[in-house]
Formats: structure tokens, C-alpha cells, sequence
């Protein structure tokens, strides 16, 4: 039977390695700024989170600013998540929640008709005239790396917002036009100036959406070993043929063993494997999985 590791636990981790975090550079204040003076030109807020980390990924800051503003929720990489344990997760206040694997056209399509069968209160202005329905004009947020530029591609169908899978690609805000019924504002990934919480953050560094220079390096993969041996272990030891004599203090060299990776004199290459750990990690190649406790 396997057990996430405790946040109490991750926390006393961090503590020991003595791990400072400071990641929140000016352009997210900027952009914070820009969300502020958008936010009256639209209709609804699209908060994108990512499904591997369903707490951790809502920026709670962005919550804040959009106060009563029409709210969706969805949650991207549905296909790299463990479904099962998304199914035991609690509903989330004030939002209407979607998942959507971005990638796949059936489901993007679902969400786009979704999105177009809400009526603002300037359409029924403009219905009690007769006029033309106007576009719906939604505004899309999020931490780095979730995935907004790829659903707004999705909509459109072509590649009008810039894609990278490192956070903090997309610079500025833009305006992309999904058809003449849908209207997207996209801005670049923010994430909030404070966490209550280090575990939140160390989430997000497992999945990619904080730089990786942030946390060391020792601390970031040793700490996601500890989780995927509590939580994924037959996972990881089909992945990298492991046997069951692995813990978080061998796992590297086993790796490094079982993948042959050596250095120049025959040693064996650790940090090589610990890449290669977060790498696959990353990628959904060694479980689909959800980091963030969804039963506490």
C-alpha cells in the first residue's frame, strides 16, 4: 500500500537542506498590473491549472483580483494525471470546473462550445435590440507552464499564441480571435508573490512550472524520489528495471546502473540520472500521476 509523503514531512526536508526560495521576478508584477486594467474590458476569467497539481497550481492571488467576475476552472494535461485520485478531489468554490487533455481536438471542441454558450450581460443588452451578439471576451490566467498558449492554439486551431515548455515564455499580453463568437486574452504565466506553504512550491518545481535553478538541484530530485517511491513505486521500478532494494538514498545509482550511465573514467554519472529522473518525471513516462494531496 502506498502513502504520499506528508507535507509535514517535505516541509522538514526543506528545512534541513536549509532551502531558500526567491522566484518572483518583476515582469509577473507588470503583468499583475496589465490583469488589473483587462480585467473590466471582459466577461469571464479562464484560471488554467494543472491537473497533476490541482492546489498548487491555482494562483490564489489571481482569485483575489477577479473578485466577483464570472470564473472557470480548467485544469490542463489531463493525460499526464492520475484520474483516479482527481476523482476523490473536493469541488472548488465560486468556479466551474473542467479538465481537458489540450491536445485532443474532440475535447477542446466540448470546452469551446462550452465556453460560447455563456451569455454576458452586454449580449442580452444587445439581444433586448436586436443586435448582433458580441464575442465573448475571456481573459486567460495561470502559473507558467500550464499550458494557456497551447489551449488557445487549440481553440483557434492555428499558432497564434507563442508555445514553450518553460515557464515564464509568454512576455505579454495578447489579444487572439477564436472565430467571431470568442475572444481570448492571453497573459504570461504569474505566480503569487507569497506561498503559505514551501510544499506548494516544491510541487511546482516537480511538474516544471518554476525554474529549475530555484531549488537545488539534490533537494528537487531527491525529494520527487521520496514521493514516487511512497506513492508510484512499481511505477518507477518498471520504468528503470529496478529491483525492490530501492530508496530514496540508492535509487540514482540504480539508475544510473540499469541505464549505464557512466563518466569518462567509468564512474557512475548521478546527476546524469537524476536529469534523466525528472525529465521522464516530467513527461508522464514513469506514471500519471497527482502530486498535491487531494484528500486533505
Amino acid at each position: 500500500k502506498t502513502v504520499m509523503m506528508g507535507h509535514k514531512r517535505l516541509v522538514e526536508i526543506m528545512d534541513e537542506k536549509d532551502v531558500n526560495i526567491n522566484w518572483f521576478p518583476g515582469h509577473m508584477k507588470v503583468a499583475l498590473d496589465e490583469i488589473k486594467r483587462v480585467l473590466p474590458l471582459v466577461d469571464v476569467v479562464i484560471l488554467v491549472g494543472d491537473a497533476r497539481a490541482p492546489y498548487s497550481s491555482i494562483n490564489k492571488t489571481i482569485d483575489k483580483l477577479v473578485k466577483d467576475k464570472k470564473k472557470i476552472l480548467v485544469f490542463s494535461k489531463l493525460d499526464l494525471a492520475d484520474e483516479k485520485k482527481l476523482l476523490k478531489m473536493k469541488p472548488s468554490e465560486g468556479y466551474e470546473v473542467n479538465f481537458c487533455n489540450f491536445k485532443d481536438r474532440n475535447e477542446v471542441s466540448k470546452f469551446k462550445r462550452y465556453l460560447e454558450s455563456f451569455e454576458s450581460s452586454k449580449a442580452k443588452k444587445y439581444a433586448r435590440f436586436n443586435l448582433a451578439k458580441p464575442a465573448l471576451r475571456a481573459l486567460i490566467v495561470g502559473i507558467p507552464n500550464v499550458g494557456k498558449s497551447t489551449l488557445i492554439n487549440s481553440l483557434v486551431g492555428k499558432n497564434k499564441a507563442s508555445v514553450a515548455n518553460t515557464p515564464g515564455h509568454t512576455k505579454a499580453k495578447q489579444l487572439v480571435k477564436v472565430g467571431s463568437s470568442l475572444e481570448l486574452f492571453d497573459t504570461p504565466g504569474i505566480m503569487q508573490p507569497n506561498y503559505d506553504s514551501k510544499v506548494a512550491i516544491t510541487h511546482l518545481a516537480w511538474l516544471g512550472s518554476i525554474k529549475d535553478d530555484i531549488l537545488p538541484m539534490d533537494y528537487l530530485t531527491s525529494s520527487l524520489a521520496d514521493f514516487m517511491l511512497n506513492n508510484y513505486r512499481e511505477e518507477v521500478k518498471n520504468r528503470f528495471d529496478l529491483d525492490d532494494e530501492i530508496d530514496v538514498e540508492n535509487i540514482f545509482v540504480k539508475i544510473a546502473e540499469s541505464r549505464k550511465y557512466l563518466l569518462q573514467k567509468g564512474e557512475l554519472d548521478i546527476k546524469r540520472a537524476q536529469l534523466t529522473f525528472l525529465k521522464e518525471f516530467r513527461e508522464g513516462k514513469i506514471a500519471k500521476v497527482v502530486v498535491d494531496d487531494v484528500l486533505a
